[in-house]
This record gives C-alpha cells, sequence and structure tokens, in this order.
C-alpha cells in the first residue's frame, strides 16, 4: 500500500498539483444490539479505500475509491485534480498550505484483551447480563437498550512534503439507555463507556456502575420535579460541562470556522473571553475516546491550549488554517473515512481543574440549581448562543442539594457564561465518549471538566 500512496503522490505532482495527499483507510466493525432482553442484531463489516486530496491552480480537488488497485487510485487522482481545475476560475480564497516537516512513522495501539479473541457468543452473553440488570431493576422500566461496537482502524497518509504515517487503532464502546414510564410520565437514564481499547472496556464494566445507575436515574426521575424557570447561580459537574465545553466553546475554536467568519472568537485572540479561573485544553494525547498520534493530514498531534486563565491563546489547526490564520498545524483535521476530505475536529477537551473542592464550589449558593449527567446540546458558532440539556439535576439551597430536578435545560451567550465562572473544582473527569457530527462527518470524541460554578445562568425545560 505504501508503494501505491507514493506513487499517486508523484503521479500527482507530474501532473501540476501543488500539493498531493494520498490516504488508505480500513475500518473492520461489528456490532451487537440488545433491546428488551433480545439480541435484535449482529453485523459486522469491513470498509476500505482510498481518498485522494490535491491542489491545482489554488483549488482544493478531491476524489475517493473503494478499489485499492493502482488503476483506480489513479483515475481518483485525475478526478481530483479535474476537480480542482473546474473551480479554479471561480472567485473565492485561494487553498494555502506552507511546507511542513517531513514525518515517517508507523504506530499501533494494542488491545490488551483483543476482541477476536472473545467469541460472539461470549459478547451476546455479556451484553444481556448487563441489559437484564437494567430491565429488572424496578416495574417501571419500560424499554431497554445495550449496544456494543468494536472497530479496528488503520489510516495510512502520504503527501508531497514526504510524510507518510500509518496509524492502526482499537476502539470499544459500550452503551446503555433506559426508558421509565409511570402514566404519561417517560424518563431516561444514560450510561456509555468507549476508549481506545479492546474487549478488556468490557470485562471492567461495573454493572450496578453502569447499566443499573442508568436503571435507577431513569425510575428516579419519574419522582423528579420540573425545574424552575429564570435566570440562577448553576452548578454543574464534568459531564454537563464537558458539554458546555465541546458545544458551546469548542466548536468556536476550529480554524475553518474561524477564517471562514463562522466564530464568536474569530477576532479575539489574545483578549479576555472568559474568567481568570477558565483554562480549556484540547489533548488528543490523553488516552481517552478522542485518542490518536497523528492526525489524517500525517501532522504529530500535541496538547492545544485555547485558553489560558481567561485568556484566548489559540485555535485548533488543520495545515490549511494554520496558514491562513498564522497559527502552527498541531494535529486537529481528521476524516471519518477515505470518502471525507479531512476536516478540523476536536478530540478530547475539557476545563483544566481549579483548587477547591465541591463543597466549596456549592457552599456559597444561597438559591441555585446542581445539573448532572449530559443528554444533548447545541450551538449557533455565528451568534454564540448555545443550550445543553441535563439528565437531571437538584435545587440548591444554602449549600445544600435539595429537591430533585428533571428535564432541565441551560441556555446562554457562551462568552457571558463564560466570564461569569466563579468557583472551579480541583477533581477533573473526562468520561463522555462519543461520535460528534461536523459537515456530515462523525468523528470519535471525549470531553469533560471539574465541577463548576455559573453565576447568571437561564434554566428551562418541559414542564
Amino acid at each position: 500500500m505504501r508503494d501505491l500512496l507514493e506513487y499517486v503522490v508523484q503521479k500527482g505532482l507530474k501532473a501540476g498539483a501543488s500539493f498531493c495527499e494520498a490516504r488508505f483507510f480500513e475500518e473492520r466493525a461489528k456490532y451487537i444490539s440488545i433491546e428488551n432482553g433480545v439480541a435484535k442484531s449482529m453485523s459486522s463489516g469491513i470498509l476500505h479505500g482510498v481518498g485522494v486530496r490535491v491542489i491545482v491552480n489554488g483549488k482544493w480537488g478531491f476524489a475517493s475509491t473503494n478499489v485499492s488497485t493502482k488503476s483506480s487510485v489513479e483515475r481518483a487522482l485525475y478526478d481530483a485534480i479535474g476537480g480542482a481545475k473546474s473551480i479554479s476560475a471561480q472567485k473565492g480564497e485561494e487553498a494555502e498550505i506552507v511546507d511542513q516537516k517531513t514525518v515517517v512513522d508507523t504506530v499501533v495501539h494494542k488491545a490488551k484483551l483483543s476482541p477476536d479473541d472473545v467469541g460472539e457468543e461470549e459478547k451476546v452473553k455479556r451484553m444481556l447480563e448487563i441489559e437484564k440488570a437494567a430491565r429488572t431493576y424496578s416495574e417501571k422500566v419500560k424499554d431497554t437498550f445495550v449496544s456494543y461496537r468494536e472497530v479496528l482502524s488503520k489510516v495510512m497518509v502520504h503527501n508531497s512534503f514526504g510524510t507518510l504515517v500509518e496509524e492502526t487503532t482499537p476502539r470499544t464502546m459500550v452503551y446503555c439507555n433506559v426508558i421509565s414510564k409511570e402514566g404519561t410520565n417517560m424518563q431516561s437514564g444514560f450510561e456509555s463507556k468507549g476508549n481506545v481499547a479492546g474487549y478488556e472496556l468490557v470485562e471492567a464494566i461495573e454493572i450496578e456502575k453502569f447499566s443499573l445507575k442508568a436503571a435507577e436515574t431513569a425510575v428516579k426521575l419519574l419522582d423528579a420535579s420540573p425545574p424552575p424557570r429564570g435566570t440562577f447561580t448553576v452548578v454543574v459537574d464534568p459531564d454537563v460541562g464537558g458539554l458546555f465545553v465541546h458545544e458551546a466553546f469548542g466548536h468556536n475554536s476550529e480554524g475553518d470556522l474561524v477564517f471562514g467568519g463562522q466564530s464568536i472568537i474569530a477576532d479575539k485572540l489574545g483578549q479576555k473571553v472568559a474568567n481568570d479561573l477558565v483554562t480549556i485544553w484540547d489533548d488528543p494525547t490523553i488516552h481517552k475516546n478522542g485518542h490518536f498520534v497523528y492526525d489524517h493530514e500525517g501532522t504529530k498531534a500535541v496538547p492545544h491550549l485555547i485558553v489560558d486563565k481567561g485568556t484566548l491563546v489559540g485555535y485548533l489547526h488543520s495545515l490549511e488554517s494554520a496558514t491562513k490564520l498564522g497559527g502552527k498545524p498541531l494535529g486537529s483535521a481528521r476524516a471519518q473515512n477515505h470518502h471525507s476530505s479531512p476536516i478540523i475536529r476536536m478530540s478530547n477537551t475539557y476545563f483544566a481543574a481549579g483548587d477547591m473542592s465541591l463543597e466549596e464550589v456549592l457552599e456559597d449558593v444561597k438559591t441555585g440549581v446542581f445539573l448532572s449527567g449530559s443528554q444533548y446540546g447545541y450551538v449557533e458558532t455565528q451568534k454564540g448562543q448555545f443550550t445543553c440539556k441535563a439528565e437531571q439535576g437538584w435545587l440548591i439551597r444554602n449549600g445544600e442539594l435539595g429537591e430533585h430536578l428533571r428535564d432541565v435545560a441551560i441556555n446562554g451567550l457562551t462568552l457571558d457564561a463564560l466570564k461569569n465562572v466563579s468557583a472551579v473544582s480541583k477533581e477533573v473527569r473526562i468520561e463522555m465518549p462519543g461520535m460528534c457530527g461536523k459537515s456530515g462527518q462523525s468523528m470519535y470524541v471525549d470531553a469533560g471538566a471539574p465541577y463548576m460554578r455559573f453565576e447568571g445562568i437561564v434554566v428551562g425545560g418541559r414542564r
């Protein structure tokens, strides 16, 4: 495969490309789905092929093929060149990247227990055990869903800088969703595990902290109250904080949105964007679900400091955005597969630790809301507006947790919220494994935070 990629890159340069990149992708995946005590589906698949990207006459061209033969990949190359030439006469900013140092490396992430060494019957049995614990927790549990996914991916990138890197990565994910019902009231509990790992991740799952916890949350929420509405002091746990830093701020720090005029922090480098208590990192070197060594442009991944004690100090960059914005490519461009071009993606994004205990974060709150567990979030990056839906909450009165709350959401303006952070705990947890969607592509990410206190946050939700 290396010879084929090298051949195509040289062919592209001879054909007039100022930059050429060939990327081989292979993914072997297996899935198991359990629903209400029944193994509903088992499937497996292999996806592989080559994507070719070029710059010709100052424009990007991209094409891909599922057939990794010389003739097919060469045809993809000429399709990419043709695509670039077809838009070269159009007005618009030209594609531009600066030369990079040559990198040659091979990385193999090894599982402690390969999923291939575990029988399919054993995997199904384990998923049924996890699901049964939730289903039999209470008569109020109405639906239970457990899903298992194992993936082994290989990415090989060669470009006209001479870079040739290969990375093989096993990933394992398990999700549990529990639906409870009482009358017309329906609630849910959710737990997930996911990491760069093999089947050892499954063996380490403690049912009482996983599916039983999801069931307990779903059932207890049936007796919870709807949230108050208004502006409150809000304390968030690491999951809600992780949801906020990923959705509300992380996307705004992506360099392609910055130079595309779609970010609220596009002109704020070196400026205060948050309280001094706030430091934000995106770190692909942490061994969590967003971990990798090289991005899909062949750039070595390093920790990215985005906000340092309230000051915006950097963006997430691809080769192109680093060139356009005067930054340094630090390994933030990834593609879902060979059919997609690399775009800027977060990895493991989190708020850094403070110096307080959770008790100290809570103790000064006279009246407020504590939020725990994430459900979903979204942001309008150009407007800086966010919404984060928590799994559950509690009223805070004089520093103590009180009435249990369901269907709680917070919303507001991202930069206002960051400037109103008033306390940050010592404890940081990064345990939000998932897939982030952007521009039609999904990518492995993780997120987390300490316990954090925000002043003046709008609280609402379903009544």
